[in-house]
């Protein structure tokens, strides 16, 4: 075999491995989308966020709050990804760009790793401060919040780790927010101030869905045994090439 076909052997090995490796889920919304357990509900706020060209700000009056809806149609990974089970897939907004309605139904790509280190410390930061007291630390107390205060102070902060890049401050920077009732105001307060002396949430307790054309989100995922990735499969593919030259070498020595 020459080298050329070796090449394009192992490139297409690669995208092949590529390809079995993609994920995804079909998401259909409830109708409200903000009904969940036990705290359904929102908050309406006016934020400001970075326009997406130029160096301009948009602003919009939105709904904060976690979104509930059913997973269907799971492709590439295991149903059991999703912690409450298919039929109670709670998520929040990580995308102001787009939009989402109340029954839609959205095919979205997972990925394990799409979320922002910023997000991470906030996220560590809510469950130090739901979890306070608790018998057992619950890496997905961010996802389950016990009043529509807390749900929204959840999104409000996932977006200013999202659009913001220094700080902890809804009246400046990149990312702010006006109009909060008071326990969300008060909510929130509590996860800033808990950031700078609590750990991240580990990346392997969060992914985030993404599609084009509706807005992504943001979900608890639990780790579990990695499947070979795709460079380790390419390795393997190489090592059977190089096995097989060897081999057609000592029947010619």
């Amino acid at each position: 075999m020459t080298l050329f076909r070796r090449l394009a052997t192992a490139t297409a090995l690669t995208a092949a491995a590529a390809a079995a490796s993609a994920a995804y889920v079909d998401v259909r919304f409830d109708n409200p989308i903000f009904q969940g357990v036990p705290a359904p509900g929102y908050d309406v706020v006016t934020i400001t966020y970075p326009a997406q060209v130029g160096n301009a700000s948009s602003s919009a009056t939105v709904a904060a709050g976690r979104f509930q809806g059913t997973a269907t149609s799971v492709v590439g990974v295991d149903p059991s990804i999703f912690v409450d089970g298919v039929n109670d897939l709670f998520m929040y907004c990580y995308d102001v760009y787009e939009h989402i309605g109340s029954g839609w139904s959205v095919r979205y790509t997972i990925q394990l790793d799409g979320e922002r280190a910023r997000t991470l410390d906030f996220l560590g930061a809510v469950n130090a401060v739901l979890n306070q007291g608790a018998p057992q630390q619950d890496p997905y107390a961010w996802l389950h919040p016990q009043s529509i205060a807390v749900s929204a102070a959840v999104q409000i902060g996932i977006w200013e780790s999202r659009y913001d890049d220094a700080g902890w401050d809804l009246a400046s920077g990149g990312f702010r927010a006006t109009g909060l009732d008071a326990p969300t105001a008060g909510a929130l307060a509590s996860f800033f101030a808990a950031i700078p002396g609590t750990a991240a949430l580990d990346g392997r307790f969060a992914m985030t869905l993404e599609a084009a054309g509706a807005q992504d989100m943001i979900t608890g995922d639990p780790p579990a045994v990695p499947e070979p990735a795709p460079w380790a499969l390419t390795g393997l593919a190489l090592a059977a090439l190089w096995g097989t030259r060897r081999r057609r070498a000592m029947r010619c020595a």
